[in-house]
């Protein structure tokens, strides 16, 4: 199973381990197998018997030269170097209300992470449900894996859904354009007073006479960032799992805003804002100098998270 490349002269192994059976675990085997990188993918099934739907995704990946996928019951956890986890089963029930859900994702995180702590697990977790900020939090909590080593995708589709509007609206390269949106996948905070157009203070933009981009512009990639759902944002959800494929299994490192743990007066608790994700893993970077506005609305989003993580704890 072991899958060894060599990066810069450095023996690098990249053993995905991804875990749930939705819609959009199979959009990131599908878009890899299309990809045909150099990864092995592990697709892990509760059962022994796999679906049809299961066995369909594993028979297409015959059209791939570079990439593995196979799929079990009984990884060999010690191999993984990294743990992609999705929704599971019953979180992906129709129905259920928030709580309910985040329950159930709860517990699914917990069977995982025990199963890989007790058979050696020692790579990376990346949670890429809506629960990520209760899931890095708990993972964190009862695996012993350092914090540097468990994260979630977070705010990074939304960062580069805000980079690819203003890249079309201006017509710039989406590369020259520079957006951090803070916060949850739920409740979002673009960063405007820190975004950058080509070494070019975003803001700036807006005074300049007759320019394309103007305040008007800002409110509507507000307004679409909150319509955003899961289906909308699947193009920029596989970009940003490619981004941490980047990072983790090259030698280039990336800056982007992830879910991760950070630390609120004397309480710790997980949130999406800006790390430098690289083979190590995730380290923090110094705090963004935001405007007060944002500064406030982040301040809100963090207490939010935190009454939902205590709430969690308390067994409410």
């Amino acid at each position: 199973m072991v899958n060894v490349v060599n990066v810069g002269g450095v023996s690098m192994s990249r053993n995905v381990l991804i875990c749930g059976n939705d819609l959009l675990v199979e959009a990131i085997l599908q878009h890899n197998i299309v990809q045909d990188k150099e990864i092995s993918f592990i697709w892990y099934q509760k059962d022994v018997e796999f679906p049809h739907s299961v066995q369909d995704i594993l028979n297409s990946a015959v059209m791939a030269k570079n990439l593995r996928l196979t799929a079990t019951n009984t990884p060999e956890w010690n191999d993984i170097d990294l743990l992609l986890i999705g929704k599971s089963e019953s979180a992906s029930e129709k129905d259920l209300t928030f709580e309910e859900s985040l329950r159930a994702e709860i517990h699914w995180t917990q069977l995982l992470i025990n199963q890989a702590m007790a058979n050696n697990f020692a790579g990376k977790v990346c949670f890429l449900t809506e629960h990520g900020e209760e899931q890095v939090f708990s993972a964190l909590r009862f695996s012993g894996l350092p914090d540097n080593a468990i994260f979630g995708l977070g705010t990074l589709p939304l960062s580069m859904l805000v980079e690819k509007m203003i890249s079309n609206i201006l017509k710039i390269d989406v590369r020259q354009i520079h957006v951090s949106v803070l916060g949850t996948f739920a409740d979002a905070v673009p960063a405007w007073s820190r975004g950058l157009v080509a070494g070019t203070p975003l803001l700036s933009l807006i005074a300049q006479e007759n320019s394309l981009f103007t305040q008007n512009e800002l409110t509507k990639i507000e307004e679409r960032l909150k319509e955003s759902s899961e289906k909308s944002l699947l193009p920029v959800i596989l970009a940003s799992i490619d981004c941490v494929f980047e990072a983790l299994f090259s030698s280039f490192a990336q800056i982007i805003p992830l879910t991760h743990q950070v630390q609120v007066d004397e309480q710790k608790i997980a949130i999406s804002e800006p790390v430098l994700l690289s083979t190590q893993g995730v380290s923090q970077l110094p705090t963004l100098n935001l405007s007060e506005d944002e500064k406030q609305k982040l301040v809100d989003i963090k207490d939010q998270v935190l009454s939902q993580i205590q709430s969690l704890m308390s067994g409410r």
